[in-house]
């Protein structure tokens, strides 16, 4: 709470362009008790403004913008009107007589200069002196304005606690009660520490005792512990002593045992230098024999070919074959007709020159010759000349059919050597690859043996 020297009051009030007030007015003196009457509009507002502005009210309480709204002014021509300026002088009485004069200028640049019996003093030092009587600014609790009353009655509780802690000053004690709280919290934390500590010193004490008679008690069994160790390291040694005569009896017998396995391990390692020897002989020969048979596969491939094309040449030579055996057969078939009709000519012609001979011979034996009429005669002719014909037609059908017969047999006889030629070498690349193949498996086989033994 701010210090009072003593109470006091208003004396008098001294105005100069505050608002409606015009020129230096000077209100007062004022009494214990004063009441302002007027009609609207009288300035009794202002007047209560005049006194909140030389006690530091801010300009936004005192319906105005800023300061120089403050400022007297007849019209907006005057508003505009640059260095003017306006006080509020108030004359505080103090109990014991004396006087105090402060004073609120605006000034021509629109700011506040505070003033205390004449002196210019900051913001600070005003509000200072004015705490010092009692009067709070911010608590504003030497006015009470239109509608307060009011405003105060409707305030819950916690609100009126709010305003009379702000009157009555202790809001801004506020912080300083709240760090002496933090200090004393603080206080207590660090005595429930010591408080704590000590405990801890205490209870450590008594686990140090204990901690010095279980020490105490560790030693007497480590003593303990020493002298079983002792005699049971004294037994392990006589039982170790035991087992290392044991041990060299098993040692002798094993190195003599060693010596049979060593020397039938030589004769293991020299078998299977000889079998390694044998293995690579092996294997050089599995690796010619791989080379021949990848060789062999190659040249099969590559006569797989020429083998398809054989086959496909000897199908078409055996069709060939089979049409120029049907055409052989026909012709043969033809030759056998032809050789018919040949014989039965010749047996006719035979026929005929037996006839002929033995009239030859009558003529011969009747000295004589049978007259023949002129048509037998030309009949004679007649036939002679066509057997004739028929004979030289058929000589020549037989000798072109013997020309034929005989390439025939040519291209049969060459056909056939062909066929006994793709024969004889298809047998033959049979024969060869399952010769290849046996090998093949012999040579499969082989590694399979060679690591069995």
């Amino acid at each position: 709470m701010p210090s009072m020297i003593s109470s006091g009051k208003i004396l008098q009030l001294e105005m100069e362009n505050f608002k409606s007030y015009k020129g230096l007015q000077t209100i007062g003196p004022f009494k214990d008790f004063t009441a302002i009457i007027g009609p609207n509009g009288a300035g009794k507002s202002n007047l209560m403004d005049a006194i909140s502005f030389v006690l530091g009210v801010r300009t936004g309480q005192l319906r105005g913008a800023q300061l120089k709204d403050l400022i007297y002014a007849y019209d907006d021509r005057e508003k505009e009107q640059k260095g003017r300026r306006a006080f509020v002088r108030l004359v505080y009485l103090l109990a014991n007589g004396s006087e105090l004069h402060f004073t609120r200028t605006i000034t021509s640049a629109g700011g506040s200069e505070y003033r205390i019996d004449g002196k210019v003093v900051n913001w600070d030092e005003y509000n200072a002196r004015l705490r010092s009587l009692g009067i709070l600014v911010k608590a504003r609790n030497f006015l009470v304005f239109q509608g307060d009353v009011e405003s105060i009655a409707s305030k819950n509780p916690k609100e009126l606690t709010a305003l009379l802690e702000q009157i009555s000053g202790s809001e801004e004690l506020k912080r300083e009660y709240e760090d002496l709280e933090e200090k004393k919290a603080s206080a207590e934390e660090k005595s429930a520490l010591a408080y704590q500590n000590k405990r801890t010193v205490v209870m450590e004490r008594k686990q140090k005792k204990e901690q010095k008679e279980e020490a105490e008690k560790h030693l007497r069994l480590q003593d303990q512990l020493k002298a079983l160790k002792k005699e049971h390291f004294l037994w392990q040694l006589f039982i170790i002593d035991k087992d290392i005569k044991k041990m060299n009896d098993d040692l002798e017998a094993e190195k003599r045992n060693r010596e049979g396995v060593m020397q039938e391990l030589e004769k293991f390692e020299f078998e299977a230098s000889k079998k390694k020897k044998e293995q690579v002989k092996y294997l050089k020969e599995i690796a010619q024999c791989e080379k021949k048979i990848a060789e062999r596969s190659s040249k099969i491939d590559k006569n797989q070919p020429e083998l398809l094309k054989l086959n496909e040449e000897m199908s078409r030579i055996n069709s060939k074959i089979k049409s120029n055996r049907k055409e052989l057969d026909k012709k043969r078939e033809e030759r056998r007709k032809h050789s018919d009709e040949i014989d039965e000519l010749q047996k006719g012609i035979q026929d005929l020159a037996a006839k002929l001979e033995d009239l030859h011979e009558k003529s011969r034996d009747g000295g004589e010759k049978l007259p023949l009429a002129d048509s037998q005669l030309t009949e004679y002719f007649r036939i002679k000349e066509d057997a004739g014909m028929k004979t030289v037609k058929l000589r020549d059908e037989k000798e072109v059919l013997d020309r034929q017969q005989h390439a025939d047999m040519e291209a049969q006889k060459n056909l056939e050597e062909n066929l006994q030629q793709l024969i004889n070498r298809e047998h033959e690349l049979d024969a060869q690859e399952a010769q290849m193949r046996a090998r093949q498996k012999r040579f499969m086989i082989l590694p399979q043996r060679i690591r069995r033994s």
